[in-house]
């Protein structure tokens, strides 16, 4: 009985960690098919865009619950003449902890940011993916919240409500 149980949670997280892999390989297909096609626009002269290519890490913490989680995001378009100023898609992997429950996840997500400065309303969701450990509830990862990134510069801080990443904050350096 014990070897059957085994066996079945074996299959179920390789089964998980195969769709994870060709979502991940697509992604990074779609990424780089994209930045062949899409160009830039900036409404100013003046107005610099932002940097295409960005990681960035975050903690987490929601009363007993705490989480890590580390991204990498590629900038898709970027209009500064509208109030989407940008769309992004990122992909992240992290963990989480808590007293009856810990694991590892995966997620994509597709978002965009509003504000022409330094200062960015945060919008993202995709689906997410338990690598192992418990179950997180919901197959959606979504976000929403602040980023201080002034375009054209490298440092990048974020901070918000998301889950899983639950109330967060993190920083990156995008190039």
């Amino acid at each position: 009985m014990f070897t059957h149980q085994f066996n079945q949670k074996f299959k179920r997280n390789f089964h998980v960690k195969s769709i994870l892999l060709v979502t991940l390989f697509s992604f990074f297909t779609l990424m780089l098919s994209i930045s062949s096609v899409s160009a830039q626009v900036k409404s100013e002269a003046s107005m610099e865009a932002f940097r295409k290519n960005t990681f960035h890490g975050g903690l987490g913490f929601a009363g007993i619950i705490v989480t890590a989680t580390i991204n990498y995001e590629r900038m898709l378009t970027q209009n500064f003449d509208r109030k989407i100023v940008a769309t992004f898609a990122k992909v992240g992997y992290g963990t989480y902890g808590g007293w009856t429950d810990s694991g590892q996840y995966a997620f994509v997500q597709y978002g965009f940011l509003t504000g022409k400065k330094a200062n960015h309303l945060e919008v993202s969701a995709g689906p997410l993916f338990c690598i192992n450990g418990g179950e997180l509830g919901l197959p959606v990862a979504f976000g929403i919240g602040y980023r201080h990134q002034k375009p054209g510069k490298p440092f990048m801080f974020r901070t918000g409500v998301s889950f899983p990443e639950t109330l967060h904050f993190g920083m990156g350096l995008s190039f």
